[in-house]
């Protein structure tokens, strides 16, 4: 592993998840990194967004755990299933990093529909394709069209979604449920143990479709720990970006 620039704890902010709270991260800069050294650094709740890695550094609060999906023993739940049935013949590629126009404008136009933000092409090409961690991405082709795409990052355990985006007028197959599914699906096909979906806070509707995903450990304390599971949380799809 390279550091490029040493940890570093930001100022407060208002805490992006949760209403009413202050937010503060550790961050630093890094690249080089291999398969053991990013297993590290998710052990530790690290993510990573190009080569800028940060975890939640909040003095007065916990609620950010990191969640990774047991992909062996997952099974997807009634809804889930309706997704799968829905994206039948949907095609889904699994390929090394190769960015392409095709999926910045993708990008562009799910950031500027759903969230009201757009970005840079260089931007772009610098949060998801600076080789910084094993990494490569997933495509998803709608009648023969590209209709969604994701970049993936791969440890010793698992695979990290680092984010996915699809096109919105293919909103009706709900891809943000569906890329969840085929990319545990591809997990178990690399056989890794886990795939790892970010922070999980009950309390975020942002982030509530990750508990859906059944069975799941949450990092709390330096130790993986499977909570327990209520079937009923299977239920209903979420369309936000994983992350």
């Amino acid at each position: 592993m390279r550091i490029l620039r040493e940890p570093e704890v930001s100022g407060e902010d208002k805490c992006p998840y949760l209403e009413g709270l202050m937010w503060q991260q550790e961050y630093f800069v890094a690249s080089e990194l291999d398969e053991a050294q990013f297993q590290t650094l998710l052990d530790r709740r690290f993510r990573r967004f190009g080569a800028y890695f940060f975890r939640p550094f909040c003095p007065s609060c916990r609620k950010c755990r990191p969640i990774r999906v047991v992909a062996d023993a997952f099974r997807p739940g009634k809804s889930q299933r309706r997704v799968l049935k829905k994206n039948g013949s949907t095609r889904v590629f699994f390929r090394e990093l190769e960015p392409r126009r095709e999926l910045y404008d993708i990008y562009w136009k799910h950031s500027r529909i759903r969230f009201s933000q757009t970005s840079s092409e260089d931007e772009f090409l610098r949060n998801f394709y600076t080789p910084v961690v094993p990494s490569f991405q997933s495509e998803y082709y709608i009648d023969g069209k590209l209709a969604g795409f994701g970049i993936l990052d791969r440890s010793s355990t698992g695979l990290s979604s680092v984010y996915y985006c699809f096109d919105p007028d293919f909103s009706e197959y709900s891809l943000g449920t569906f890329s969840v599914l085929a990319e545990i699906e591809e997990t178990r096909r690399r056989e890794l143990g886990y795939y790892y979906l970010g922070y999980y806070i009950p309390e975020c509707s942002k982030m509530a479709y990750k508990g859906r995903f059944l069975p799941y450990e949450l990092l709390s304390d330096g130790e993986w720990n499977l909570p327990g599971s209520d079937p009923g949380r299977r239920e209903g799809d979420s369309e936000e970006s994983v992350g």
